[in-house]
Formats: C-alpha cells, structure tokens, sequence
C-alpha cells in the first residue's frame, strides 16, 4: 500500500476526529478534570501502568509538577500509586476502577459518536464497526512490536 492515503481520507478522519475529540474532553472536563490530567488518566489508561517520570514528559513539566498532578488524581480517586519493586524512589502509576469507569463512560457518552453512527445504515454501522476492528489490531500489533524493540 502507498504512504500516501487520498485528501478525502484525511479530511473525513479530521472532521471526524476533532468532534469526538471535543465532545470526549467536555465531558471529561465536566468531571472536574484538567486537560493535563485528561491527558495523564489516557495514558495510564492506554499503557496500563506507568511512572511519574511518563506523565512528566507527557505534559512537558517536571517530575514535581507531575507528582502534583497525579497527586490530585489520586485525591479523587482516579489513580492509585506504589512504590516500585526495587526503587522506592520510583512509583508506578495504575488507574482505579473509578478512573477506568469515567473513561469507558466518557467514550459511548460522546454525543457526536453517537449521532453519526446513528445517521448510517444497518450495513454501514456494520462496515465502520469492522473497520475499527480491524484498526485496533493493526495497531495493537505495532504497539506490541514497539514495546519489543523499546
């Protein structure tokens, strides 16, 4: 397959990104979250386990503003840290099932997700729902071949 993917593709991805997008982060923010912490909880979310140290470069702020910034997570809930096995220094980073709650929330909550797929077809909901499919695996194939060369 080319690089290259046609303009069409890349314009229908963009609209359609940016609304679920924005509808995803307002209802996060609704929730009281900042989109730093937005940012953090989907990363924790994606990675499954992190250190302070990820978020810090996440957000491009340093290892005590990101220590802060977990710290509010961990305040409401979101969050739980350990120590390290190891490295008392160095904390590992998991999201509750209250985190993990507000984001599978927040996703079929997406109103203009819910309208678009709404305005298809039987047959159309069918074939976006395999294409999605299938693109998560492809990229949990590359993810998975990242972390092996990482």
């Amino acid at each position: 397959m080319s690089s290259q993917l046609p303009p069409a593709f890349h314009e229908g991805l963009e609209i359609v990104l940016a609304h679920i997008i924005q509808d995803f982060m307002r209802f996060m923010k609704q929730q009281g979250l900042s989109t730093p912490q937005i940012n953090a909880l989907m990363h924790i979310y994606h990675a499954g386990e992190c250190q302070v140290s990820d978020i810090g470069a996440l957000t491009d702020v340093s290892n005590a503003a990101a220590s802060q910034l977990v710290e509010r997570l961990v305040q409401q809930g979101l969050v739980e840290r350990r120590e390290a096995p190891g490295d008392r220094r160095a904390k590992i980073l998991r999201l509750t099932e209250k985190g993990k709650g507000m984001i599978r929330v927040g996703i079929p909550s997406n109103h203009f997700l819910m309208e678009m797929m709404a305005s298809l077809s039987a047959n159309q909901r069918e074939t976006v729902q395999q294409a999605f499919s299938i693109l998560a695996q492809a990229a949990r194939q590359i993810q998975i071949t990242k972390d092996l060369h990482n």
